[in-house]
């Protein structure tokens, strides 16, 4: 059993095969271009989901109401039936 713990521990050792390299900060990526060129797209980007995501539900309330299929409970309903 001794010789298999042994093996063991030497296979995990060779894990990073001493190569190994610590990250530091020259492995990160260097940011390149405006910074306010790239926000801006990001703005439109966001605002154009942000529109068309109120549009749709705007549109989906009006065509459910107008359906009735959709009853808001504004006042008590004119019938008991």
């Amino acid at each position: 059993m001794q010789c298999f713990s042994h093996t063991i521990v030497i296979i995990v050792r060779r894990y990073h095969d001493g190569h190994f390299k610590p990250p530091t900060m020259d492995d990160l990526p260097v940011p390149r271009g405006s910074w306010q060129a790239q926000y801006d797209a990001n703005q439109r980007r966001y605002n154009t989901a942000l529109f068309l995501g109120l549009a749709f539900a705007t549109t989906t309330f009006i065509v459910a109401k107008s359906s009735g299929l959709l009853y808001l409970n504004y006042s008590p309903p004119k019938t008991l039936d």
